[in-house]
């Protein structure tokens, strides 16, 4: 059975700070859990400094068509370059610091980042980096067709990461006047990066966030006369209580006010400035 659309976003790119573009979303405008938030951006400068995590995953995707790439690090020694066409996941469970920076300053780094809730039996697990380099990272090609597998799985290829959380994100690009067919969970949402698409009789162009209605599991899209590029996500949603506070997400307040507590004490390691 297929999805029927929700809801249709158009969105664009801003500059709120000098050396950041982005589109941002949020569940509680979107209704896209198990993802929390969701940016696709253009970074060229150190913008956020270290900061502390605590109760999500954090993924930053780079794009295999990014000029730049990023160093992230975080106060369990982790460090890793997300090249482009590279995954680097910090579960922050019950806490921890981390950063990511361009490696070149000034040279734009083109991907994704996109917090995964986590389940309250899962909220608090330890700490822990993922990472994959772009050539780890599965790929499905045909003569119409490329489809990367960032997260979950897709004709029989598996992701290199496995969360606390499943879920299914794939990077895909279709050539002109291709249809493809993709498997969901009740969650499903594609953001059309480039290009324009068709589902059902809508006719859709870039920038935009394509909702899907629960019931269904699968959906059905074709590209127009140009080639597409877009995100697909889908997962399961907890349907659990989301509790807010600022990086951090807990399932009650008093989860909340002991993990700042940690915080304050110092429990969630110590990551200097570059």
């Amino acid at each position: 059975m297929y999805k029927q659309i929700k809801k249709i976003t158009n969105r664009q790119l801003k500059e709120n700070i000098a050396g950041l573009k982005a589109v941002d979303a949020f569940h509680t405008e979107y209704g896209f859990e198990p993802f929390l938030v969701f940016t696709e951006f253009y970074m060229s400068k150190p913008i956020f400094g270290p900061h502390p995590h605590a109760g999500v995953s954090v993924m930053t995707y780079m794009l295999p068509d990014s000029k730049g790439s990023f160093l992230n690090r975080d106060s369990d020694g982790d460090k890793s370059i997300i090249e482009p066409g590279g995954i680097h996941v910090t579960q922050a469970g019950s806490g921890i610091h981390h950063d990511e920076t361009p490696t070149v300053l000034g040279v734009d780094c083109h991907g994704f980042q996109i917090w995964i809730n986590h389940a309250d039996k899962d909220r608090l697990v330890a700490p822990r980096a993922f990472h994959a380099s772009a050539k780890d990272v599965p790929e499905y090609k045909t003569k119409n067709s490329h489809i990367r597998v960032v997260q979950g799985q897709y004709n029989g290829l598996q992701s290199p990461i496995e969360l606390v959380t499943k879920t299914t994100l794939l990077d895909v690009t279709l050539q002109p006047n291709t249809t493809i067919e993709l498997d969901t969970m009740e969650m499903a949402l594609v953001y059309l990066i480039d290009g324009e698409i068709k589902i059902a009789d809508q006719d859709i162009s870039s920038k935009a966030f394509i909702n899907f209605e629960k019931d269904g599991d699968k959906i059905i899209l074709h590209s127009k006369n140009k080639a597409a590029h877009f995100l697909f996500l889908s997962g399961k949603p907890h349907k659990e209580p989301i509790v807010h506070g600022g990086p951090f997400v807990m399932t009650t307040k008093q989860q909340m006010l002991e993990t700042q507590q940690r915080l304050q004490r110092g429990e969630m390691g110590v990551l200097n400035p570059l």
